[in-house]
């Protein structure tokens, strides 16, 4: 007989997608080709969506916070101790008598040595804190054959006894039940063991069932705390990218033969530290206070192999006789009424006798003398001599170069510590601005997916991927969230940006790695360097301007507010609603110097909150469902957009309150009291445009740019139309002769209304 490993997709957590909130299976069964592999889809895929899980106007959810991360932790080498609860139903009392203890503390010693191994590249060490055994069933969770309404209610009930907080000397970071139950999965009973996900310092989540099987419950038990850590299978798409990886690992989806000699692939180490990296294991920073020791020795001096066959194949069972000795334990027993060898395919257990002075180890008969192990002194391992920095991550707008360095001179051995402290160091490279493109580097990015469906049903095939930011945590920051132009899905493209990445549109701090790294307006790593109010790296706020106004006077439609121009940066804009009213029939809209809306337009407002990036600067928009309705940008517009309020309805009377930083110029190419006028709802006279044309036909340089006619403000009876009137000059910016001949103009942008009579015919 064999292991057989799934992944069943817990359909009921709602998440952000990844390998966490998939709920863990260990099956058993008899083999008929030991290199069979289950089927198991998971989402943790490299270039591709994390998931198909859709969210329409939704907050990303997340995992429950856990401990703020320590960003010195990063890269960092650290100890680790896994705290561990370890409950025994009734079922084990009865068939493990007054050996339970032991018993159980031999299963949790054998995982422990396991996770010392320097292959899964981290020291964690799995320490018992406490050890519970139900003796009477009301007294504990309801367990069934139901696998996972066993979990589910012994998570809820190992909740209820720890402690609330992680510094108690008895709080444990997860909890594992044995018991001799049949569990069940959704379709059979083979069923060994269930475990979430990625659910490690989740004091509601981490917890496993494992159904007790003998000695190789040690191996079963190491692999449901490695789901709970966050390894996936290694078959794994995002396993490809560490080459082929034999089936003899810990995570192997077929657990067949554990290599004792690298227990941990290469996949699982790397997934590990990126989880632990991240912050989500910072519970198991702590030192326990409290521990039950484990057994020292191996536990075939304890058990015999007759006792092996036991354990694992039940009363009666006996050694098969004229077997290899050690490599797989053969055992007697009934199918049918004949007698019968089997096997679950795991080599005796290591230190049982098997010959004259000889024991086995690892699956191989040794001299006892010659055997390493439990019965050696450990050696602890040392960093190696750091590597050269790789490849500049861009090739310009700040990349980042990566050296690292291995715990290998030595390795660690039988059971000795892993190196302590930095195992990667990163500097900026390629600092150079980029030629503008219009986009930001988040977008490009995106945009490198467009036309890529995820072959589901709800995008077209034309579909065009923009970055997502409103409702992502600030742990997600790193990972590639876009969403589908014109809806509201939005997916996980990527699991981690490129190295340089903007953390998010309104910082410097930049990606690395998938974590978020302080960094300078320069881009350069550590630095402190800081744009000022006017949106100038480096600057001291003494060449800025601040132009404030107040618009409280509307017609119903769309009412011109104020021109935001090129270069405006810490832009501000606030619609208090009437008498502190959330509907109050007023609401901000923004386009652009041609006519277009970026917000708001044609009379359909939005009441969630949004991102709007415009020529590479993003504006955060409050949405339109909160009494004050905000419109914000930090960095400096890279092309004019014009701000209007759209009152409709009862027209009650807004309060538009705007603000904005600029860089001071010379005197006579600014408007220097332009913040402190009130914008009015004026009519430029057709003699003023004359006059206006006339002149600005003089400068050649300058010219009149008009927008099309928007629609009639009623669709009958007396209304008017507007369109937008503006000078601009060769580089499409506002024309500072304009402003020197209109000093008391307040307007850049004017408005021409003028009556026009519908025929209301039926």
């Amino acid at each position: 007989m064999e292991y057989d490993f799934e992944l069943k997709v817990n359909e009921t957590v709602d998440k952000f997608p990844s390998s966490a909130g998939k709920t863990h299976i260990i099956r058993r069964r008899v083999p008929r080709n030991v290199t069979s592999r289950c089927g198991v889809t998971s989402g943790m895929n490299q270039g591709t969506a994390e998931s198909l899980r859709v969210k329409t106007h939704a907050e990303i959810q997340t995992k429950p916070a856990l401990k703020g991360t320590n960003r010195s932790k990063r890269f960092v080498s650290l100890p680790r101790y896994v705290e561990v609860l370890v409950v025994a139903d009734e079922s084990m009392a009865w068939f493990h008598g007054d050996d339970l203890r032991h018993y159980l503390l031999t299963l949790m010693s054998v995982a422990a040595m396991l996770y010392r191994h320097p292959s899964i590249m981290n020291q964690i060490s799995i320490v018992v804190v406490d050890m519970l055994v139900i003796s009477e069933p009301e007294e504990g969770p309801k367990i069934s054959s139901n696998a996972a309404l066993t979990l589910r209610n012994f998570c809820t009930w190992q909740r209820r006894l720890n402690k609330a907080n992680d510094e108690h000397p008895e709080y444990w970071d997860t909890a594992i039940l044995f018991t001799k139950q049949d569990l069940c999965g959704a379709t059979t009973c083979d069923t060994l063991g269930m475990a979430d996900v990625g659910t490690m310092c989740d004091p509601k989540r981490s917890c496993s069932v494992i159904e007790d099987d003998g000695l190789p419950s040690a191996f079963t038990t190491a692999h449901e705390l490695g789901h709970v850590l966050n390894m996936p299978h290694d078959n794994v798409k995002a396993c490809e990218m560490f080459g082929k990886i034999k089936d003899n690992h810990m995570m192997s989806p077929t657990l067949i033969q554990i290599d004792r000699s690298s227990p941990w692939s290469r996949c699982s180490a790397a997934i590990v530290t990126n989880f632990l990296d991240a912050g989500h294991g910072d519970c198991l920073l702590d030192k326990p206070q409290k521990l039950l020791a484990l057994p020292e020795g191996s536990p075939g001096t304890t058990y015999s192999l007759s006792r092996q066959c036991e354990l694992t194949f039940g009363s009666g069972s006996k050694p098969c006789p004229y077997m290899q000795p050690c490599s797989k334990l053969w055992c007697t027993g009934k199918t049918r009424g004949q007698l019968v060898c089997q096997t679950r395919h795991f080599p005796w257990a290591d230190g049982t006798s098997c010959g004259n002075n000889k024991i086995c180890y690892r699956g191989a008969c040794t001299s006892r003398n010659t055997t390493t192990g439990w019965s050696i002194k450990s050696a602890n391992g040392q960093w190696a001599k750091w590597g050269a920095y790789g490849a500049c991550s861009r090739t310009c707008g700040g990349g980042v170069q990566l050296a690292k360095r291995e715990c290998s001179s030595p390795v660690p051995e039988n059971g000795g510590k892993y190196c302590e402290g930095l195992r990667v160091k990163y500097r900026s490279c390629n600092l150079e601005t980029c030629k503008h493109s219009g986009k930001s580097f988040r977008e490009e990015q995106c945009g490198s997916f467009n036309n890529f469906s995820l072959n589901t049903s709800r995008l077209g095939p034309s579909v065009m991927w923009v970055p997502k930011y409103s409702g992502v945590s600030t742990k997600d920051r790193c990972k590639l969230i876009c969403r589908a132009s014109g809806t509201g899905y939005f997916y996980v493209l990527a699991p981690k940006v490129v190295d340089g990445t903007l953390c998010s549109p309104d910082t410097s701090a930049v990606c690395v790695q998938g974590k978020c790294f302080k960094a300078g307006c320069d881009g350069r790593l550590s630095s402190n360097v800081k744009f000022d109010k006017c949106g100038v790296c480096g600057g001291n706020n003494q060449n800025c301007q601040k132009f404030s106004g107040v618009f409280t006077k509307p017609v119903h439609g769309y009412n011109f507010v104020i021109t935001l121009p090129v270069g405006a940066s810490n832009i501000d804009i606030r619609q208090r609603g009437y008498r502190g009213l959330v509907n109050d029939d007023n609401y901000l809209a923004i386009k652009n110097i041609h006519g277009q809306y970026l917000l708001n337009g044609n009379y359909v407002v939005s009441t969630v909150s949004q991102h709007i990036i415009v020529n590479g600067t993003t504006l955060r928009y409050s949405g339109t469902s909160t009494a004050v309705e905000k419109l914000q940008a930090v960095r400096p517009l890279q092309e004019p957009l014009i701000v209007e309020v759209l009152s409709v309805g009862k027209m009650t009377p807004p309060r538009v309150r705007y603000s904005y930083y600029r860089t001071k110029v010379k005197e006579g190419k600014l408007l220097k009291k332009e913040g402190r006028k009130h914008a009015q709802n004026s009519i430029l006279a057709d003699t003023k445009k004359a006059q206006l044309n006339k002149l600005a036909y003089q400068k050649s340089s300058s010219k009149w740019i008009t927008s099309d006619w928007e629609e009639c403000s009623v669709s009958c009876g007396n209304g008017f139309q507007q369109r937008l009137v503006q000078c601009l000059d060769s580089n499409g910016k506002m024309s500072g002769y304009l402003e020197q001949v209109f000093l008391k103009i307040l307007l850049l942008l004017k408005k021409k209304l003028y009556n026009m009579v519908v025929d209301d015919r039926n």
